[in-house]
């Protein structure tokens, strides 16, 4: 069934914390949706924010970290409150392959969660995940039994390997080969893992974020250089398709200004 575009009110059945500034909120709502696809959330008197899945099965989750107004609001919430929440909408990951690189930084594991919840069962997977510190590190439990190979890097070294994520997918790939990889975090990363893959002919496909307004392809505020909508075409990307874009060099903000990364 197609979204209707206007927003379903649903309670909050649970609200965990992640992390300092992360919570996971369970909403009493089901969706047929594939991993990468978003919904928006509204709340009333603050508007409207793009936030993808980070569980499919069963009630949904999203897990959100406190920016500005919208998500302040939004962790001030509690089990019983109630929002509003329209979509799926977007295309999402398309698992190929059977040997499955996932490259994750920060919160941007949560829309690869349902990914990885279904690469595990088709085929040999192996998690990367890049954290500035150790007290940031989110999300493990999601894999604790599952047979996953899972790599962590931490910035300060305070747990796992010390630098970036990307420097291990750089020297794992001069030993390794992978069928694909995926990848969420912060857009400076995925551009070193998008050259990676490039350079040594993987695909890779890569989930991107952008100011979203409308979520349907109507208002144009996500649209990249190329001509192609975050919300429509996206927000995951395959990575010949980034190529020549402004990808990894600036975005636009809420007023269309350029912002560099």
């Amino acid at each position: 069934m197609s979204p209707t575009h206007i927003p379903e009110i649903v309670k909050i059945l649970e609200v965990r914390r992640e992390a300092r500034d992360i919570k996971t909120f369970v909403l009493d709502k089901r969706l047929n949706a594939r991993p990468g696809q978003f919904c928006m959330i509204w709340i009333p008197d603050v508007g409207e924010k793009p936030f993808t899945f980070s569980k499919l099965d069963g009630n949904i989750e999203i897990m959100v970290r406190k920016v500005g107004e919208f998500t302040e609001r939004l962790f001030s919430m509690d089990k019983g409150d109630v929002i509003g929440i329209r979509g799926p909408y977007g295309n999402g990951f398309k698992l190929e392959g059977r040997n499955i690189c996932v490259v994750a930084g920060g919160i941007g594991i949560a829309p690869l969660i349902p990914l990885v919840d279904i690469a595990k069962k088709n085929g040999d997977l192996l998690l990367l995940l890049g954290f500035r510190t150790k007290s940031e590190i989110i999300g493990m439990d999601r894999f604790e039994d599952k047979n996953i190979e899972v790599i962590i890097a931490t910035d300060d070294g305070s747990f796992g390997i010390e630098g970036s994520v990307c420097n291990v997918l750089e020297d794992l790939l001069m030993e390794r080969r992978f069928d694909s990889i995926y990848s969420c975090g912060p857009e400076l990363m995925m551009r070193r893992v998008m050259d990676l893959s490039l350079r040594y002919k993987i695909p890779c496909q890569l989930s991107l974020e952008r100011y979203i307004k409308c979520g349907i392809g109507i208002c144009g505020s996500c649209c990249l250089e190329n001509g192609l909508l975050v919300c429509k075409d996206g927000p995951v990307f395959n990575a010949v398709d980034l190529r020549n874009t402004e990808f990894g060099a600036y975005k636009r903000d809420s007023s269309g200004s350029k912002v560099n990364f």
